[in-house]
């Protein structure tokens, strides 16, 4: 990357030993001798890097460095000072200038620190463009990306959405199902009525029983008052069945009943209620299977994909990264806080790191990036352990790449981020409470405090 370099100090040789140096870097550099003669030269838009002494005859460079930062906060500045004067350099550095070099340097000396300070701009660059690629890559409805098996989805979605069939979403924890939910109800002609979302894996089955089909008053304790089931309150809306796979088996049966006959029958009453609500389901569980063991329902698996919509992992639309990575630190307020980006070491690992979370674990991973990290770029040392393995040159081992094995590092990440709480790991993962339970339990994870556990 080329750029546009001012050199101003009043002393011939040095005004001549940088302007060498940085032509033969490949910028282009040019030199002036005071203060007020680099201001001139700024006034016409075309510099990048200001390279500065801070004591000179025809005026003082901290004036000169405030000026910039006021007048043109989009150059960066480099600070040349004598011995004599390093506290003023500090002090520049305090100001707002890249850094400092006492004169006489060493000649690659000043080629490594100006070369940091171009691959500085250039990742600025980069992230300001990604910032707007985001307004451009926003493929549809509320997702970020591009990638072809993302176009395949958003297809997908607007060719069912003018329909009333049911819709089963598939894919693993945290690839956006419930966006794709959303998208085609807003794309829906019943785009105005109620989108009502329930996570059947996060309560009890007679609790999910009741917001489902609904109760009358004294149909068990504690139902003090009639309660309308969220199927027939939807109108003629949507409702989401969330983690559709952790239905217990005795309510599948009386969900594929309603679907068939269009109504429901609420808890301690045999009186119908007429449900005209569109139904969509997903979940991250493979239901050939669990229909093969008994778990579920066949004849529910039949009613309720009609079609299905496979949402893609992060792993397979690793090209959309960049692109996500910049919308949640926007969404956070990264930029807000002076914070535009990841250093290139650190989209490294991000970008080799095999997310079995999904988009979910790494929207968490910029949200932890972001409150352990400082303006202007998050590092490697601000990102999760499970991604410090992926760095070029780490002492760490590959973990292990299993489906199972991405999973289970995926829960303890969890349970390490939500501090052992076992339903905020669950949240995070975007998976119901009786999910992660029994994954604990299937991977031997017993105790959520036990976050030591090699993750091999």
């Amino acid at each position: 990357m080329a750029v546009k370099v001012l050199v101003v100090d009043d002393e011939v040789s040095s005004r001549q030993l940088c302007t060498e140096v940085l032509s033969e870097l490949g910028h282009d550099a040019q030199a002036v001798d005071s203060p007020s003669a680099a201001l001139r030269v700024l006034e016409e838009g075309q510099i990048d890097i200001v390279i500065s002494d801070v004591r000179m005859p025809g005026g003082n460079g901290l004036e000169l460095l405030r000026t910039i930062k006021e007048l043109h906060p989009g150059v960066d500045v480099l600070v040349m000072t004598g011995f004599g004067s390093i506290p003023e350099a500090v002090e520049a550095v305090k100001m707002g200038a890249y850094d400092y070099i006492t004169k006489p340097f060493k000649l690659d000396d000043f080629r490594r620190l100006f070369e940091r300070l171009v691959e500085k701009q250039q990742l600025a660059d980069e992230n300001r463009l990604l910032r707007e690629e985001v307004k451009t890559q926003r493929g549809f409805a509320d997702f970020v990306g591009t990638a072809p098996a993302m176009q395949q989805t958003y297809q997908m979605i607007l060719k069912v959405s003018g329909k009333r069939h049911p819709v089963l979403i598939l894919g693993e924890s945290g690839t956006g199902k419930e966006l794709v939910a959303r998208a085609i109800h807003n794309y829906s002609p019943m785009r105005e009525k109620s989108f009502v979302a329930v996570d059947c894996g996060a309560l009890t089955s007679n609790l999910i029983e009741s917001e489902l089909f609904g109760h009358v008053r004294g149909a068990f304790t504690g139902a003090t008052q009639s309660r309308t089931g969220l199927l027939a309150a939807a109108g003629s809306g949507t409702v989401f069945l969330d983690e559709i796979g952790e239905l217990p088996v005795e309510l599948q049966a009386k969900l594929l009943r309603a679907l068939q006959e269009k109504e429901i029958r609420p808890l301690g009453t045999n009186e119908p209620a007429p449900i005209h609500a569109r139904v969509l389901a997903a979940t991250n569980r493979n239901l050939e299977a669990a229909v093969e063991k008994g778990t579920f329902r066949e004849d529910l698996y039949f009613r309720l994909n009609v079609v299905s919509i496979v949402v893609p992992p992060l792993r397979e639309r690793k090209g959309d990264i960049p692109a996500l990575v910049q919308a949640f630190l926007t969404r956070y307020g990264g930029p807000a806080e002076g914070i535009s980006g990841f250093t290139r070491e650190a989209m490294e690992a991000i970008m080799a790191y095999n997310w079995p979370g999904n988009v979910r674990e790494l929207e968490n991973c910029v949200q932890r990036a972001l409150a352990f990290g400082s303006a202007p770029l998050l590092d490697t040392a601000d990102l999760p352990p499970a991604l410090l393995g992926n760095i070029k040159g780490s002492s760490q081992p590959d973990k292990a790449n299993t489906l199972e094995g991405l999973e289970r590092r995926a829960i303890l990440n969890a349970l390490e981020t939500a501090g052992g709480d076992r339903q905020r790991a669950a949240k995070l993962l975007g998976i119901g409470k009786t999910t992660i339970y029994r994954k604990l339990k299937e991977y031997g994870i017993e105790e959520t405090n036990q976050l030591n556990i090699s993750r091999d």
